[in-house]
């Protein structure tokens, strides 16, 4: 079997590993009459159960806590990325909003969500289910700022480079339930559980999502100054600058900080994420008798300096003359990394990844490189990411195919369209970042 299909099966076997029903099956149960959530039980008697589901990984996750859950559930609404997930969803209020730049169905659903938690009663259950994707989906703009402005304010954000902490920390300060100030729609007296997926480095609750129900200690000042940071403020709407100038003034409500939090019966738990994903490719690979090393932390940096970080630690061990390599080795890295977008062109950040990766490999013919997004939509484009390899640099200028030229117009998706390198595996129905697999053989 050649690398490129070796990477792409181990890439898919380990995302169905990590699948969003195997979550949720690993960590809920009902036990008689109580339902447990890892290690803490919670008695139900006739306590209603109220199931909210948001993100990429919405559907698959409502589906498997609906089916452990069954008769117990009251009321369930589901907000989710698919259109076709979302036409098969049983859930009571299905809604399907806009990724990654919200739209009027997005704030459709930020209505129906806020709705949804005031009619929860003051004795029930709540059990949110929460992945990547929810920032644009869920959405309740700030006072003054409308859906179009928000929108222009993501496209912003998402074309500077900043970290996802950053734009999230921007998000959440133009809402009025990102930064856990979905919280104040809720009777303080409920149980209220968290089950995240993450797609952030460092699986930060607060930012998974621009964490809606999650105690948030960022500030209007910070958010100002993020904006500053990236040279965004005076492009941003000017609807988003007033609010910011009325919030450092005190004018308007900050997030909810951890001291204000108003629901004392509250876990919330990671119940996957990239780490994970990378630790059972690994165990896939090694049954394999392959070599493996995985990255000790998340990349986040810009993508040239994570394709240059890549390839120091792969070089070693990509001699082809190294007589000691028997086995295959491969190498796992995962996290997400950051574009600055100046071009006019088609990609995402693992396409551009890969090909900067191509770039740096050219002439190892034993190195393949997949550089993937989780959720199997890169950018805006309907691949995960790419595969290439040592040859697929030689091989691009042998058609006259100038690499440097799409990098410098963000075109990795035209350039990787032509050199048949795209990986295109469809929405997966998950979101746990970014992962780069490397194989030597």
């Amino acid at each position: 079997m050649s690398s490129r299909m070796l990477l792409k099966n181990l890439f898919l076997e380990g995302l169905e590993q990590c699948s969003p029903h195997r979550a949720i099956r690993e960590v809920l149960e009902i036990n008689g009459n109580e339902i447990k959530v890892g290690d803490k039980q919670y008695s139900i008697g006739n306590r209603p159960v109220y199931l909210f589901a948001v993100g990429k990984a919405a559907v698959p996750m409502y589906e498997q806590a609906s089916e452990i859950l069954g008769d117990h559930i009251t009321k369930s609404l589901v907000i989710t990325s698919d259109q076709e997930a979302a036409g098969l969803c049983e859930a009571d209020e299905v809604i399907a909003g806009s990724h990654p730049l919200p739209d009027e169905q997005s704030l459709e659903a930020g209505n129906s969500a806020v709705d949804f938690m005031e009619s929860i009663p003051s004795h029930a259950i709540t059990i949110t289910l929460i992945s990547g994707g929810t920032s644009s989906l869920l959405s309740f703009p700030a006072e003054g700022v409308s859906v179009d402005d928000l929108a222009g304010l993501y496209k912003l954000l998402n074309n500077s480079g900043a970290t996802i902490h950053d734009i999230n920390t921007v998000r959440k300060h133009c809402s009025k339930v990102k930064g856990g100030q979905l919280l104040r729609y809720l009777d303080p007296n409920i149980t209220l559980i968290d089950l995240v997926i993450s797609d952030v480095p460092d699986d930060e609750l607060s930012i998974v999502g621009s964490g809606p129900t999650i105690p948030d200690w960022s500030s209007f000042q910070d958010a100002y100054h993020v904006l500053l940071e990236y040279d965004l403020w005076e492009a941003a709407p000017e609807s988003v600058r007033t609010h910011i100038e009325k919030g450092i003034r005190g004018e308007v409500v900050e997030t909810v900080t951890p001291e204000e939090a108003p629901i004392k019966k509250h876990q919330s738990e990671i119940i996957s994420s990239a780490s994970k994903l990378a630790d059972k490719i690994a165990d896939l690979a090694s049954q394999k008798g392959w070599k493996v090393t995985v990255a000790d932390e998340p990349f986040n940096e810009d993508v040239e300096e994570v394709a240059r970080s890549v390839v120091d630690k792969i070089l070693p061990a990509a001699d082809q003359d190294n007589p000691q390599r028997a086995e295959p080795a491969l190498f796992i890295f995962w996290g997400e990394s950051t574009v600055q977008v100046t071009g006019d062109g088609k990609g995402g950040r693992n396409q551009e990844l890969a090909l900067r990766g191509a770039l740096k490999i050219a002439g190892y013919e034993n190195i393949t490189w997949l550089s993937a997004g989780t959720d199997g939509i890169d950018g805006p484009t309907d691949a995960a990411g790419a595969i290439v390899d040592g040859t697929t640099i030689a091989k691009a200028r042998a058609k006259n195919i100038d690499p440097q030229s799409y990098l410098s117009d963000n075109d990795s998706h035209h350039f990787h369209e032509q050199m048949d390198t795209l990986l295109k595996t469809g929405p997966t129905g998950n979101n746990l970042m970014d992962v780069v697999m490397i194989l030597c053989r």
